[in-house]
């Protein structure tokens, strides 16, 4: 197995503000961007503040932008990077930094809150409605969201105009 030296830029800090601090970490064959992060929490960085729960791209819970592209930690390999790159981890713009890597999203659960329920058409009786296909189709698309609102920081609606957010619920919606 081979190894190297990745130079790393992680962003510290909290809703007050931070900025990048910088890490030479010992990179393996096979690793992926979050193995690195725990890495620097075992040996440099004890107190970084990241999410992150599955570590197989099935809960979101791990995102954030590296080099600038909103990314999965977990499904983002190393090798995709030049060794000699610098690689840079920020929290998700769009949304409030708690601490480090960690953001608020519940703007997200309260928007999907706003959405209403689905209503059949009042002149017909129960049991009367049926569902097309396509519709059908088109709603189990949102049950495959693992809510890791990549979608939502990539959206320049939601993350560059703040007075945007309360009128539009975002392409998670």
């Amino acid at each position: 197995m081979s190894s190297y030296t990745a130079h790393f830029k992680v962003w510290r800090g909290d809703m007050g503000g931070g900025g990048l601090e910088d890490f030479k970490v010992e990179v393996n064959d096979g690793e992926v961007v979050l193995d690195i992060i725990h890495r620097l929490q075992a040996t440099q960085a004890p107190d970084l503040a990241v999410r992150w729960n599955c570590k197989a791209g099935k809960c979101g819970s791990c995102s954030a932008e590296i080099n600038g592209r909103p990314r999965l930690l977990c499904m983002t390999r190393m090798s995709v990077f030049d060794r000699e790159e610098t690689i840079t981890v920020t929290p998700l713009r769009a949304f409030p930094v708690v601490r480090d890597l960690v953001t608020d999203v519940g703007f997200n659960y309260a928007k999907a809150r706003e959405v209403p329920a689905f209503v059949p058409p009042a002149d017909l009786g129960p049991g009367e409605y049926r569902m097309m296909q396509e519709d059908v189709d088109r709603s189990q698309e949102f049950r495959k969201c693992i809510e890791c609102f990549l979608c939502q920081d990539t959206c320049h609606v939601v993350r560059d105009h703040e007075e945007n957010k309360q009128a539009f619920a975002g392409p998670v919606s």
